[in-house]
């Protein structure tokens, strides 16, 4: 079509794959490429309707802006894999980062992309892939942030939180600390509850009392089982962040050990969570760390002290 906008994606996952559909329901032509991706992204990929191309150059050779969704660990290097590629390339095209990646690094990805002669975008998603439409938010950052705003306005909700990369990343940071800590918090103390024979009154009353953070939870909890893992990650790069600017994360840590024992719970294979009740995955939860825990060599309370490093329990004394 001509005149017609054409977005590329790195790479059609969970998330890539639902904004893909955005994009492609609202006019936009979005092309990717399965080169050396797994057979899920595959699946994803045919599911959004997405045009395949051969390689992540003829992407970058056809598409007007390109945009990056994966894990925040390979953020850097599939930006500095562009880099290297825009080099030798002929077309423009505005390069877009969705990953939960700290800000730090999209300063990286930034001057990485600004010596290839690339314009970069900061941009982090608040919400889940499954309600973009709905409840989703884009913020976004960066001296085009703007201008991409007004292209992208017709898809889903979006605010410019800035000129300078890395602020739209550190506002996710912020948003998705909180939401992780709500996940946290409710899992530890239902736990406790069910140890203490007082899951159903709990939730009955909580249900009652703080129904806006049951809303939150049920829409949440039931990601984890295939989530866990990366928001673990998310949590640690969240914790290196605050240090760096001089804040002690001694919640943020507390909450990353919680999820990233949530990913080790052996949950049921091909099964949809978004059925399953809240008092179900304490229950499952419950079977994995406490009643497993309690019959290990010994039991729940050495468990919990090895999890805490003794330096880290030292720099938490020294900050009260």
């Amino acid at each position: 079509m001509l005149g017609q906008t054409t977005i590329g994606i790195l790479y059609p996952g969970e998330m890539g794959s639902a904004f893909a559909k955005l994009l492609g329901g609202n006019g936009f032509g979005v092309v990717t490429t399965l080169q050396g991706r797994s057979l899920r992204t595959e699946r994803l990929c045919h599911d959004a309707g997405l045009c395949v191309l051969d390689s992540v150059g003829q992407v970058l050779e056809c598409s007007d802006i390109v945009i990056s969704f994966v894990s925040p660990g390979a953020a850097l290097q599939v930006a500095g894999n562009v880099a290297l590629l825009a080099k030798g390339g002929s077309r423009p095209f505005l390069y877009v980062d969705g990953n939960s990646i700290s800000p730090a690094t999209a300063v990286k990805i930034s001057e990485a992309l600004r010596l290839a002669q690339v314009d970069f975008v900061d941009a982090s998603i608040h919400g889940l892939a499954s309600r973009l439409r709905q409840g989703g938010f884009l913020y976004l950052s960066g001296a085009r942030a703007e201008e991409l705003s007004d292209r992208f306005g017709s898809i889903m909700r979006i605010k410019v939180v800035g000129d300078a990369p890395g602020q739209a990343s550190a506002l996710k940071m912020v948003l998705s600390g909180l939401s992780k800590g709500l996940i946290g918090l409710f899992s530890e103390t239902m736990l406790f509850a069910r140890e203490m024979g007082l899951l159903d009154q709990a939730m009955e009353i909580s249900n009652e009392f703080y129904p806006g953070v049951m809303e939150v939870v049920k829409r949440m909890l039931p990601t984890y089982p295939q989530h866990a893992p990366r928001r673990s990650e998310e949590l640690q790069q969240l914790e290196e962040t605050m240090l760096l600017n001089g804040v002690f994360p001694r919640v943020v840590g507390a909450v990353r050990e919680v999820i990233a024992s949530l990913a080790e719970v052996d949950w049921p294979k091909n099964t949809d969570y978004q059925r399953w009740g809240l008092a179900e995955m304490i229950e499952q939860i419950y079977r994995e760390h406490i009643q497993q825990a309690a019959r290990r060599p010994g039991g729940r309370r050495n468990r919990r002290q090895r999890r805490r490093p003794a330096q880290r329990v030292r720099i938490f004394h020294q900050t009260l």
